[in-house]
């Protein structure tokens, strides 16, 4: 294998991680423990991976910037209203939350990525500059690189409103259980 052909598989690497990332927490979508702890760690990575993909993009227009802006919030009013709308219960003995998570954040995740990197790989003169313009680029497809990338950032800002929504609701039930333990 040639050092272009080697670099040019690379760049798949992180997207592969992060969809067995998003496909492992969808085959263990059962109840759970809340580890109000960790919350963080599922968004973080899901950051991490739509970062090292829009940096792999052209800085996008002022348009798209808003759009984008308008995706994150969206995305986190949603991730909000979905994490507002599970049952979290302590259980007694234990002293565990635990909650079922909605997957429906992880499975949009999951096919705008596999749908991003799909173009790219069908389109590979898209690879680079993410956001020029179709008549400059010379491809039509090239909007929708720019519509990926704002569901992207849509799904990962419901994720990210989801755990921080979650953990918002989790501290009282942790701060029961940390009084009952203490007594």
């Amino acid at each position: 294998m040639d050092p272009h052909q080697s670099a040019s598989l690379a760049r798949y690497l992180v997207p592969l991680l992060v969809i067995g990332l998003v496909l492992l927490r969808l085959i263990r979508n059962a109840p759970k423990r809340v580890k109000a702890s960790r919350l963080y760690v599922l968004p973080s990575l899901l950051a991490i991976g739509v970062g090292f993909t829009l940096a792999q993009s052209g800085f996008p227009p002022v348009v798209w910037l808003l759009g984008y802006v308008l995706a994150a919030v969206l995305g986190g009013g949603v991730g909000y209203l979905t994490a507002r709308h599970r049952e979290f219960t302590l259980d007694p003995e234990t002293g565990e939350i635990s909650s079922r998570a909605t997957p429906i954040g992880t499975i949009i995740f999951a096919i705008l990525f596999v749908a991003r990197f799909g173009l790219k790989m069908l389109f590979p003169e898209l690879n680079g500059s993410g956001f020029s313009a179709p008549a400059a680029s010379g491809h039509p497809a090239q909007h929708l690189i720019g519509w990926t990338d704002a569901g992207l950032i849509f799904s990962t800002a419901l994720v990210m409103g989801t755990a921080a929504t979650t953990w918002l609701r989790t501290r009282p039930l942790v701060a029961s259980r940390q009084s009952t333990a203490s007594h």
